[in-house]
C-alpha cells in the first residue's frame, strides 16, 4: 500500500487541470453533497458509509491516474519506467477491487448515507467514462472476481430491507 499512498500524494500535487463534468454528474454530486451535509447536521458522520464512500474515490482516482501513466508507447515497454508503472497499475488495482467490495458490503446506517450509497451505484465507476455507460453496480456484476460479483448481486436485497429500518 505504500506505493498507493506515495501515488495519491504525486497525484495530489499534480491536480493542475479541471476535469470536463457532465451536467448529469454534476447533479449527481450536488445530490450526494446536499445529502452528505444533511446526514452530518443529523448526525451521520458515524455512518460507516461515508469514509467508505470517500476511499473508494481516492481508490478510483488512482486507478485512473495509473492507467494513464501505464499508457506508454511501445518502444518503451522494456524500460524501467514502464516496469514500475506496471507495478503501480497493479497495486492500483488491488487497492480499488477492496475498495469496490467495502463498498459494496458495507451497511449504511443512516437515511443519507443510504442515499448517497445508491448515488454512487449508479453512477460510471471510472471518472473518465462517457455517459450513458453502465454504473458502478452493473458494472461490478460483470466482474470475474467471485467476491466482487456475489456482492453486487445481494447489496440491492439487502439495501432495500435497510430502508424499513432506517429511522
Amino acid at each position: 500500500m505504500t506505493k498507493i499512498s506515495q501515488f495519491l500524494q504525486d497525484d495530489a500535487s499534480k491536480k493542475s487541470k479541471e476535469p470536463t463534468i457532465s451536467r448529469r454528474s454534476a447533479i449527481a454530486g450536488a445530490a450526494a453533497i446536499t445529502l452528505t451535509v444533511k446526514g452530518a447536521e443529523a448526525g451521520a458522520p458515524d455512518d460507516p458509509i461515508f469514509p467508505v464512500l470517500e476511499t473508494f474515490r481516492l481508490a478510483q482516482q488512482a486507478l485512473t491516474e495509473a492507467l494513464k501513466a501505464a499508457d506508454l508507447p511501445t518502444e518503451q515497454w522494456q524500460t524501467r519506467a514502464y516496469i514500475e508503472a506496471q507495478n503501480i497499475q497493479k497495486d492500483a488495482y488491488s487497492f480499488f477491487k477492496k475498495a469496490q467490495l467495502d463498498l459494496l458490503t458495507t451497511r449504511p446506517t443512516t437515511r443519507a448515507g443510504l442515499a448517497s450509497l445508491l448515488i454512487r451505484l449508479g453512477q460510471p465507476t471510472h471518472t473518465d467514462q462517457p455517459n450513458g455507460e453502465p454504473g458502478l453496480l452493473v458494472e461490478a456484476l460483470c466482474w470475474h472476481d467471485e467476491p466482487t460479483r456475489e456482492a453486487a448481486c445481494r447489496v440491492l436485497n439487502r439495501l432495500g430491507s435497510l430502508v424499513l429500518t432506517i429511522t
